[in-house]
Formats: structure tokens, C-alpha cells, sequence
């Protein structure tokens, strides 16, 4: 069985990266504003909250852009614990989201459809196994089925609070320190995200015991005039975690619903009959190396 600590790192390895894959993929066609005037304001502008919002959504074509962007698909490289895995995830809105990570002899299927969580295995020659995800693998995969970074969540929906702005630098890079609270307090962070492009450099939240992780986007490329991270590295305690490797890249890509339901005759089953402890039992898989 996949360790929690996996399944942590696997979530929050694919909510940084989607976040990021949905800032920079968006058509610039769709824009709002000129896209060529880079000029979202000074340092000292863009740490007052309405100037910061309007730079920050702006940047990302505008709330109406933003309200008709339904779905993201993404493909790439995963690396951890020693391996390389290609993977593939589609999110679509407002919870739902597939995560197919291919292993030597094996393929690994997440599935976010709001509350419930479920994964598929496939082995070559054998029937595909599922499990209902349930306790705190359930509560550590449920982030994979957010949409929006949550900074955007915070700006767009009111679901967090931004507690303090200020001026500061990345790595010499001039960039604005975002101190924010997710909605329901499960996440303390900070983020600096850089004025020229207001785009994100690094993210870091504070877990219990003193812990830190940190994400961190680099390796931005032009892609049909877009500027897209090709390399997203996860951080615990600055031990690296995970790494991902972009190569492909899709919006509205026409996800429909069905495509996040569970086998009919196998899951509801599970849900209504198997206890936590037997659900933990089934779907044995070999562990990745830490």
C-alpha cells in the first residue's frame, strides 16, 4: 500500500503543478487588457490588496476569462523516491479531477468527484482493482480536486484570507510576499510572486511541528507566445519530494462528468458495506521507494 506521506506528496505535487499549468496556458486572445503591457505597477503598488488583485487576476486574463475556463489537461514526467513516471491528469470544474501515473508494471489511477475519492489499479493481464478512498489518505488526495491555486481561490472566491503584503525578493527577483489562510485554516503559506509578469516563484506552507514544504517553479519557456514552467520541484524540510517534467498542456478540453464516476457495479458497494479498516486491506500495491 502507497504510504501517506506518497499520497501527500503526490497531492500537493499536482495542485502546484495544475495551478501553475492553468496561469500560463490560458489563451492571451482572451484578455482583457492589452497583453503586451507588462506594467501591473511598482513594488510598493502591489503590496495594497486591491492593486495586488487586480494585477494578480488581470495577469491571468480576467475574471471573465477566468469564469469560462471549465477544464485543464496537463501531461509530463513525475519523479520521486528514485523513479521517473510519465503521468497524465485532467481537472475539471469545480471538483473533479483523474491523475493516471504509469509505473513499470503497473498504472495508477486517483479519481477526485467531490467527497468521494477513489483509485484504480491496472496490472497487465489481470482485472483492474478499486478502492474507496477513506480517513486521512482520503483528506490527502482531496486537494488534487481543487481547481485554483489558493491564492486565486482566496481572490476569486472569498475562500481564505490574505493577512499581510509586503515588499520583499525571490532569489534577487523583485517580488511581492503573499501571507495568506486557507478558507477552513489547513493552510498557513506564503508565496512571492514576481511583479514583471506577476507570476508565482515559490510557495511555502507551514505544517505542524515546524515543518516546511515548498514548491518552487522554474525553467519558464515560451510556448506559442505563452510563458509555461516546465520544472516544478516540491520541497520538505528542503529534502526534494517530487519533481515534474511539462510537455503538454490543454484548456476546454471537453471533460465530461462521466468520466469521473466509479464502476457501478464495484464501488457503491464498497461505500455502503466495507469498513474503513477493510477498505485500507484491499487494492495491495507494491510501494514506491522513499
Amino acid at each position: 500500500m502507497f504510504s501517506l506521506r506518497w499520497l501527500v506528496a503526490v497531492s500537493i505535487f499536482f495542485l502546484a503543478l495544475l495551478s501553475v499549468a492553468i496561469w500560463f496556458m490560458w489563451p492571451r486572445d482572451t484578455v482583457e487588457v492589452d497583453p503586451y503591457v507588462r506594467d501591473y505597477g511598482t513594488l510598493e503598488q502591489l503590496t495594497r490588496f486591491s492593486n495586488f488583485r487586480l494585477a494578480y487576476l488581470r495577469a491571468n486574463g480576467g475574471e471573465a476569462s477566468l469564469d469560462s475556463l471549465q477544464s485543464v489537461r496537463v501531461t509530463g514526467v513525475f519523479e520521486s523516491g528514485g523513479q521517473s513516471l510519465p503521468f497524465f491528469s485532467l481537472k475539471r470544474r469545480p471538483s473533479q479531477s483523474i491523475t493516471t501515473i504509469t509505473f513499470p508494471n503497473y498504472e495508477l489511477t486517483y479519481v477526485v468527484n467531490g467527497d468521494l475519492i477513489w483509485q484504480r489499479l491496472l496490472v497487465p493481464g489481470a482485472a483492474p482493482l478499486y478502492e474507496v478512498k477513506t480517513g486521512d489518505e482520503a483528506a490527502a488526495l482531496a486537494r488534487m480536486g481543487d481547481f485554483f491555486d489558493p491564492i486565486m481561490r482566496v481572490l476569486l472566491f472569498d475562500e481564505g484570507t490574505i493577512e499581510r503584503l509586503s515588499p520583499s525578493s525571490w532569489m534577487g527577483t523583485p517580488a511581492v510576499k503573499v501571507e495568506f489562510i486557507t478558507k477552513d485554516g489547513d493552510m498557513r503559506a506564503y508565496a512571492y510572486v514576481e511583479i514583471e509578469n506577476m507570476r508565482p516563484l515559490v510557495r511555502v506552507e507551514e505544517l505542524a511541528g515546524g515543518q516546511e514544504r515548498k514548491v518552487l517553479y522554474s525553467d519558464y519557456r515560451s510556448v506559442s507566445g505563452m510563458q509555461e514552467p516546465f520544472l516544478v520541484e516540491t520541497y520538505l524540510n528542503d529534502v526534494l519530494e517530487s519533481r515534474v517534467i511539462l510537455e503538454k498542456s490543454g484548456v476546454n478540453v471537453g471533460a465530461v462528468a462521466s468520466l469521473f464516476q466509479p464502476p457501478q457495479d464495484l464501488v457503491p458497494l464498497q461505500i455502503e458495506e466495507m469498513s474503513p479498516a477493510s477498505v485500507n486491506s484491499a487494492a495491495e500495491a507494491p510501494a514506491p521507494s522513499e
